[in-house]
Formats: C-alpha cells, structure tokens, sequence
C-alpha cells in the first residue's frame, strides 16, 4: 500500500511538472518533437536561460553572460562526475551506509567550519572519485573524507581552515603527514581537476532566475543535500538533480509557484520521473535517526526551520 501511495506521488509530481511545462513553453516542445535530427538535450542547452530584470539584477550574477555561462556548464556537467556510480560492489570492507555516515559528519563538520557550500559539493564529489578507483579500509574511510574537504576547502574558500582544525575535528585519529600523505593519493588519482559542476549552481540560478521565495530555496537546498546521502544519486546529472530538488519541494510545500526554467535543463523526460522515483526515499532520510546533521542543520532559524515543516508534511506524503 505505501509503495502505491509513493508511485502515485511521484505520477502526480510529474504530471503537476509536465502541465506547467505545457502550458509555459507548449509551442517550443512541438518544435524540439518536430526536429528529428536534433536530440532535445541539444536543443534546450541551446535556448538561453530566463533572464532576470536588468535593474533588479545584482551586478555579480553577469546576466549578460549567463546564457554562455550555463551553455559551457550544460555541456562539462559529466565530464567530473564520478564515473562509476555504483563502485561499492567493488568495495570489499565499506558500505553504502558507511559512505552515507561520513557524509552525514561531513555536513556537521561543514557547518562548524562555516564553509561555502560548494565546498560541501566538491568534497563529496572527490570522496566517489577517489574511492571508485581505489578499494580502501573501513578504518581510513574517515581519512578520505577530512582530506577531501581538505582539499576543496584550499580551492573554494578565501580562508580556509588550518590543517591543525582538521587532525582536531577527526579527534586526533589521524595525524598531519596522514591527511597531507591522503590529499595526494586523491589529487594524483582526480588528476588535479577540480573543476567540478556541482548541482548546486543549477539550482542557484534556477531560484534566481524564478524569483523563488526562501521556503522554495531552503526546501530545495534540504533535499539536494539529502540526496548526498544516497549513492544510488550519483547516476543522475547535476542539472536533473537540482530540477528534481526544486519540484519536489514545490510539491511538498504546495506553492502556487510555477517551475523556474528548469526545462532548460531537462534532457529526458523519463529520466526526470526515474529521478523524481530514487528522491522518494531520499526526502524519508530526513527522519532518519542514525543521520541527523542535515536535518538539524536545516532546523536553524536562518533556514527558517524548514525541516521542521516538511517533516510535519511528510507523513501525509507517503
């Protein structure tokens, strides 16, 4: 019975996307359907994005070049991705539930150190890389994790933590020259390529572009964390997981809002409900009891509270 209340949540979900959609930019999908040459994802990477207000426009977000920008991001979004999402069968002493701990630490470790959070995105992206070439111990899983956020905290942050704060945060289990011995193993093996487009930077300029209020953007900045958690997200790419966080949080918080320009990211329709399916048990994560940071995270007043709010909906979701 909770199996076929969650297939008609996503059908609905889905549904509510595709009306919009139609409704929105019914006379550009005829045109993509009737160009049989050209796939879809060629098409829409193409269309520029929707542009905000010049005057209401902050200076930093470059509206004039925000089409290229995203262009550029549309067409490398995989070439950084870990390209073996289901590497754990190749693990022979970790788990998914183990990787999914670490992170869970991560997010409280990010949030003690105050960093940006791109810095988060990088640094799980470089934990999958790393140990989808790399079969390693249960017991240097932790190691991998600190000397990854590390790593993206150098490239991310203006200043960065001491190398002190992080043989501190790990309780001493590890030493100084292990963490430097571990961020070059997972330098040498990403090749120094950092440049990773995270889902994050779909999803910014998504609310951005739609003007969307703070509930919106804080519920989908929760579930797109949340699907951190979840190996099995790696398969998807970064803009269709930020286009799922978004509907997704527009369906649990009911707002009459319409979807930003989140089809300008679409590159398969049975892909976004594929998408919209694995996020099912991703948002349930949230009451979880042996995984807590995100939650408690997003129950800070400057989120307003918005774990808070879900959880009181999700009950009546599933």
């Amino acid at each position: 019975m909770k199996q076929n209340n969650e297939n008609n949540y996503v059908r609905v979900s889905y549904n509510n996307f595709m009306t919009t959609r139609n409704r929105q930019f019914g006379n550009e999908l005829t045109n993509i359907q009737r160009i049989p040459t050209r796939s879809a994802s060629q098409f829409i990477c193409s269309k520029p994005l929707l542009k905000m207000e010049e005057e209401t426009m902050p200076p930093e977000l470059v509206n004039p070049y925000v089409g290229d920008i995203f262009d550029y991001l549309c067409v490398n979004q995989h070439k950084f991705m870990c390209q073996t999402p289901f590497y754990m069968n190749l693990q022979l002493d970790i788990t998914n539930q183990m990787r999914s701990i670490l992170i869970d630490w991560l997010v409280d470790v990010h949030l003690k150190f105050k960093l940006q959070p791109e810095t988060l995105y990088l640094t799980i992206n470089l934990i999958d890389r790393y140990l989808s070439k790399n079969t390693i111990m249960r017991n240097k899983l932790q190691l991998v994790g600190i000397a990854s956020l590390f790593i993206a905290s150098k490239f991310e942050e203006i200043y960065a933590p001491e190398l002190k704060d992080f043989v501190h945060v790990c309780d001493n289990a590890y030493t100084k020259e292990e963490i430097l011995e571990m961020e070059s193993k997972i330098l040498l093996t990403v090749q120094f390529n950092l440049t990773y487009t995270s889902p994050l930077k779909f999803l910014e300029r998504q609310i951005q572009g739609a003007n969307l209020c703070d509930k919106i953007n804080h519920a989908s900045r929760m579930i797109l964390e949340l699907s951190l958690l979840d190996i099995k997200c790696l398969k998807f790419s970064s803009s269709l997981l930020a286009t799922t966080s978004i509907l997704l949080a527009i369906n649990l918080l009911r707002s009459p809002q319409v979807l930003p320009s989140s089809l300008h990211y679409i590159e398969d329709q049975e892909e976004l409900r594929e998408c919209l399916s694995e996020f099912l048990p991703v948002i349930s994560l949230l009451k979880s009891f042996n995984m807590t940071a995100i939650r408690r995270k997003y129950q800070l007043e400057k989120f307003n509270k918005i774990a808070d709010v879900i959880l009181t909906i999700l009950p009546n979701q599933q």
